[in-house]
């Protein structure tokens, strides 16, 4: 392929203003402390769900 200038360098990226930034910082991290909470809601009821599966199995069985 030949060059056309075409460079890194040469890449004009607009940058929000440093409000903007320090606001979407903020949502970010509230949104992945959001995903962390879910995160452990969804291996407390993981948890749960294998609990009673086994007493299901257990009842179902005469072994519990």
């Amino acid at each position: 392929m030949g060059t056309r200038g075409n460079s890194i360098r040469d890449l004009i990226l607009p940058i929000p203003p440093l409000a903007e930034q320090r606001r979407i910082v903020a949502k970010v991290e509230e949104l992945m402390a959001l995903v962390d909470a879910l995160e452990a809601q969804l291996a407390t009821a993981r948890t749960a769900s294998a609990a009673l599966l086994d007493a299901v199995v257990a009842e179902l069985t005469g072994t519990g």
